[in-house]
């Protein structure tokens, strides 16, 4: 007993421990950094506002918290790094804060350091998310900081200009369009050195294994006077600007370091008199600002004058304008390693570092462009046919995202780059690019391979299929995945090969932790029957998708990267397979059930399915499995049949369970192909009576019902057995209706005092003292036997105290904190009451099956009316907002809705009052309800006096 116990209490140490860890996010647990409301600071500029991002959380930083941290910081590669972790936390675009192990790692060469110690560079490792790495930079400019994971990309920037106090953190997918002011001219005007082969093209193998050693170039990083000047204030000397400028591009360097550290372990550090060619006037500067072109010339012969060729490994200038040029495979050559030009109007930011720096300074190592598109800035010579496998403009940092309407398919480039460029990049460093100083980073190759050993797939055409790879890491590194199609062709349009051509038809998608690709992406099998839509909204403008399946004979290669997200020297590798596809065959469809149709639990149905000629060669199919899904074909963890004849039928027995989003899949056994039901069907479970809350009569629909203190009676409108009233408690007395018994009826019942008083429909009347006076009563059915628990929350320390009446089992959880609204419901869908609190605007859910999480939907002064509003058996998180009558509904299925529906003074009483399995908005206001029903419409119920409380309303603040 007393091991149990002591199991018990640390159980629930744990929970508290790990609750606190999620709400103490105000001030981060080092200190450095406190949210702040943003009405707290002064407003930032229109300027501001239109080219930052639509979504970020504010931060205050604390100056003094962050500098002893960094202080103690260890060097890079030192002994003293090995034996001494520091850490760090950072702030997320979520509100939470996320912590790193953190390294001193200047990018400038030491002697350039020594003349402006003021500015700094780090970097560090994800511990909360191992496949986070960061970089960020401390000048007199204040802190900015990129974050890359599998989770996207995340910046850390000043609130405002000038300001070094207060901070935003924002996803890289909220940021602002900036107006298309680019062209890179590396297709018009050509190096030499690019016609020169590699010495091993003519044997390249496109696995691309690197990463053993951190390859460190010295950068001449030259600027116009124009570029100076962006950044120069009021008063400042030129020594003062040309301090700025560094800085700026010291920032501007840290995040195209972040990328290819990450990407292929290349660093490129600022040279020890970089000063010398940082430009103040621009009438004696040697760059002609607003001519690419010209400035390649030109930055060669001034760097080799002002550095020296032998003082430096790649150049490369920052301009405001005349767009982005570069020759290919630069680095090394001294006749050519300064060829490099970047310029654009705004020249700072993700923008500019990212899609256009990384991009050129990406030709200079030799890598070309990836996309595919001849329209608008992607014809004119610039698509490289060589190298063209990415559909429409491309999305990775070598494509033409954004820039190549009315064939782009993302609006901005994605921060990592394509296999092929990777290819490319990795071959040059290998053989030509040999002036960098490595050192050797510790870090093992990961291995991967295609998880079924397999090196080739025969699949029917426009059918659905995925591919799964296996990897591992001897450093324990967390491992990210992406699959890419291998493929080259002519250009497009079209962006499929419905024409009889074969050309690049997928698009590459940012790294995962999922070793898996499915092909398309799963939202179109699942909401468009296979057929992703030609077109979608991207940032206001119309992107293509860039997912078409094959629906031609034609031999399709994948190759999958595997990146084991080192900091400051990643690792990757790569593995092939080939798809053959047979346009004599397929699609490969599954027919029934297809529709939104209703299945009994533990019934027998038929699923059948078009063959399709995939029994035949050269597809050979023989088998075929069969699967479950209750998520709308999020997951498929049924097994209904493991394996039977690809016939075209089965008869399958289904389990009991109780879903309102069935699916089925049937997948091909041993091979790669699978299909989906185009629709969600509904499973009635066998066993089970389905529960409608404050439906006393057990019909399905929710009562127009009411308690009056005056008297102590209950007074039930039943939808199907009429009126009653019913003598049961005392005006003093707190209402907790619900079924107790598991008869589908909900019971009436009070909690007085730390007592509760049951009336149960089928079992009789109980009395259970459980609670403290204090506590506010939450019975739910935490266990899913279609039985309330007796359950109160005590708002004195944020504990759920839970009695399960049928095993006499007790549980405690601490789940809250002082303050906090009980907000109990099945969110999840698994037919189990999660516990929940609703805190000023925030829900904080743990899911008994989809775990914890934290979502911002209300305002203080809202009223959470938690239910199934759009009945695919979830709870939906809502909140009624009294000042304007209007309620707000974040459906899981139907997604965002407002609503204006009643006065401020109204109780909010929602339940499903026509039967639908969907819960109605409706109102109580003195005496009179108002319903406004999903199926049955509006309509007004005079029930009741002033003074009644709606029973709807019970657990309603």
């Amino acid at each position: 007993m007393h091991g149990k116990l002591s199991r018990f209490i640390f159980l629930i140490t744990v929970v508290a421990l790990l609750t606190g860890m999620v709400w103490a996010q105000n001030i981060s647990s080092d200190e450095v950094w406190r949210k702040i409301d943003e009405s707290a600071l002064p407003q930032r500029s229109e300027a501001a506002k239109a080219t930052g991002p639509a979504n970020y959380k504010t931060f205050r930083l604390n100056k003094s918290a962050l500098l002893q941290i960094l202080n103690r910081a260890p060097q890079e590669f030192s002994i003293v790094e090995q034996n001494n972790e520091i850490i760090l936390t950072l702030p997320l675009p979520d509100g939470n804060l996320s912590r790193f192990s953190l390294k001193k790692s200047s990018i400038m060469e030491p002697k350039l350091a020594a003349k402006y110690p003021e500015i700094n560079s780090y970097l560090g490792q994800g511990i909360d998310n191992p496949t986070a790495t960061t970089r960020f930079d401390v000048s007199p400019n204040g802190l900015r900081a990129m974050i890359i994971s599998n989770e996207g990309t995340t910046f850390i920037e000043p609130y405002a200009a000038g300001d070094t106090l207060n901070y935003i953190t924002f996803n890289k997918r909220d940021l602002a369009d900036e107006e298309n002011q680019f062209r890179c001219l590396v297709g018009e005007d050509l190096f030499s050195v690019e016609a020169e082969p590699l010495s091993f093209l003519a044997t390249l193998n496109q696995i691309v294994p690197n990463g053993a050693n951190l390859r460190i170039y010295r950068l001449a990083l030259a600027a116009t006077a124009e570029y100076t000047n962006v950044f120069r204030q009021p008063g400042d000397t030129d020594a003062q600007a040309k301090a700025r400028a560094l800085a700026q591009m010291n920032t501007t360097m840290n995040r195209v370091n972040a990328v290819y550290e990450r990407e292929l372990a290349i660093r490129m550090v600022l040279v020890a008199n970089t000063e010398l060619i940082i430009y103040t006037d621009p009438v004696s500067d040697p760059y002609t600002n607003n001519s690419g072109s010209a400035m390649l010339g030109e930055n060669q012969s001034n760097l080799d004058a002002a550095i020296g060729t032998q003082n430096y490994d790649i150049g490369h200038v920052f301009s405001t304008g005349g767009g982005g040029v570069a020759s290919l495979n630069t680095p090394c050559n001294p006749n050519g390693k300064a060829r490099g030009v970047t310029g654009l109007r705004n020249p700072s930011g993700d923008y500019f570092a990212i899609d256009f720096v990384a991009h050129e300074m990406g030709h200079q190592f030799g890598a070309r462009h990836t996309f595919n598109a001849s329209s608008s800035s992607c014809g004119g010579g610039t698509r490289s046919a060589s190298s063209a496998y990415e559909p429409g403009s491309g999305t990775t940092i070598m494509g033409y995202a954004g820039l190549c309407d009315p064939q782009s398919t993302q609006s901005r480039g994605s921060d990592y780059f394509h296999v092929k460029s990777l290819e490319e990049i990795v071959n040059f460093v290998n053989d030509r690019g040999t002036c960098s100083v490595n050192t050797p980073t510790g870090n093992t190759l990961p291995n991967v391979a295609i998880a079924d050993g397999s090196i080739s797939y025969n699949i029917p055409k426009q059918t659905p299929f995925v591919l799964t790879a296996a990897g591992s890491d001897a450093n324990g590194n967390t491992l990210t995945y992406n699959w890419e199609e291998y493929d080259l062709g002519p250009p497009s349009p079209p962006d499929s090969d419905a024409d009889g051509v074969a050309r690049p038809i997928f698009r590459s998608y940012p790294p995962t932790v999922e070793p898996s690709r499915t092909f398309p992406k799963l939202q179109y099998i699942l909401n468009n029957a296979n057929v992703p839509p030609s077109i979608y909204n991207c940032s206001g403008y119309d992107c293509i998708v860039g997912e078409i399946l094959p629906a031609i004979t034609r031999t399709m290669k994948f190759q999958v990267t595997i990146r084991d997200n080192h900091t400051g020297g990643g690792a990757i590798n790569s593995s092939t397979v080939s798809v053959n596809v047979d346009g004599n065959s397929g699609p490969f469809q599954l027919t029934q059930p297809n529709t939104n149709s209703t299945w009994s639990g533990l019934s027998n149905q038929i699923v059948s399915w078009n063959v399709a000629n995939t029994s035949n060669p050269p597809v050979n199919a023989a088998s075929v499995r069969i699967l479950l899904s209750t998520d709308g074909g999020q997951t498929f963890p049924i097994v209904l049949v493991n394996n039977t004849a690809n016939d075209g039928s089965e008869t399958i027995a289904l389990p009991d369970v109780l879903t309102t989003t069935a699916r089925i899949k049937i997948e091909a056994v041993s091979n790669i192909f699978f299909d989906i039901s185009d629709a969600n069907f509904m499973i009635s479970s066998a066993s089970t009576i389905r529960r409608t809350p404050f439906d006393f009569d057990g019909d399905g629909k929710a009562d127009v019902s009411v308690f009056r203190p005056d008297n102590g009676v209950w007074y039930l409108n039943q939808s199907t057995n009429g009126f009653t009233g019913v003598q049961f408690g005392v005006s003093t007395d707190k209402l907790a209706p619900a079924d107790y018994d598991g008869d589908g009826r909900t019971d009436v019942a009070v909690y007085r005092g730390g007592t509760w008083y049951l009336q149960r429909s089928r079992d009789g009347y109980l009395g259970i003292a459980f609670g403290a006076a204090t506590d506010i009563p939450m019975p739910a059915d935490f266990t899913g036997d279609g039985r309330a628990e007796v359950a109160v929350f005590r708002p004195s320390d944020g504990g759920w105290y839970i009695y399960n009446m049928v095993n006499n089992q007790f549980n405690a959880v601490q789940f809250g904190q002082v303050g906090d609204v009980p907000v109990a419901a099945d969110y999840d869908g698994d037919g189990k009451d999660d516990i929940a609190v609703y805190r000023n605007g925030t829900w904080y859910l743990q899911r008994s099956r989809d775990g914890f999480t934290g979502i911002a939907f209300g305002q203080s002064g809202d009223k959470p009316v938690p239910a199934d509003y759009d009945g695919d058996g979830k709870s939906d998180i809502a909140v009624f907002r009294p000042e304007n009558g209007t309620w707000y509904l974040q459906r899981s299925r139907d997604g965002f809705t407002g609503i204006a529906f009643g006065l401020g003074t109204d109780k909010p009483a929602p339940a499903d009052y026509d039967g639908d399995g969907k819960a109605d908005i409706a109102v109580f206001r003195d005496g009179t309800w108002y319903l406004q029903r999903s199926r049955d419409g509006f309509t007004g119920i005079s029930f009741g006096e002033a003074t009644d409380k709606a029973l709807p309303n019970a657990f309603v603040p």
